[in-house]
């Protein structure tokens, strides 16, 4: 791929078990990047796999989807949404941190584990919902000073 190429949605071949540490993170090529979409085959976004990808918008995640690893979605400033699928079950230190443009988030009942930082200078979110049996690091909404916490 020549680097002048401005890609701005990738779609993941299906087979694929895991989206691969830095694989979109911030290079040339992927300065760009507005969307992705990933197979029901993924199970793991491994550690900065979307790092800094600054302008990313929208991202269709695996419905078998179980781990969202350390950094993966460090400062996608642009993703205001996510939908995370039931079946997830752990999200990672500093997974979302800097998502300056998250507003509101549903964590599904599966997940088990949230990390410290994972939601942390998120400033915009202002409303998460999180079961009440999942693990929540004390530390998980550092420095995100409006969101309201609801466990259900």
């Amino acid at each position: 791929m020549n680097n002048n190429e401005m890609i701005t949605n990738v779609i993941i071949p299906d087979g694929r078990e895991a989206v691969k540490k830095g694989e979109f993170s911030t290079e040339a090529t992927w300065e760009t990047l507005l969307s992705v979409e990933m197979p029901d085959s993924v199970t793991v976004i491994k550690e900065g796999a979307f790092w800094h990808c600054t302008h990313l918008e929208s991202i269709k995640l695996s419905n078998n989807l179980k781990t969202i690893e350390k950094s993966a979605f460090f400062q996608c400033e642009a993703l205001k949404s996510i939908t995370l699928p039931e079946g997830l079950e752990r999200i990672g230190f500093g997974a979302f941190m800097k998502c300056f443009g998250l507003e509101s988030v549903e964590i599904p009942s599966s997940v088990k584990y949230i990390g410290e930082d994972a939601f942390g200078m998120c400033l915009n979110l202002k409303h998460i919902r999180i079961p009440k049996k999942t693990r929540v690091s004390k530390l998980a909404f550092r420095e995100t000073p409006d969101v309201k916490v609801e466990r259900y």
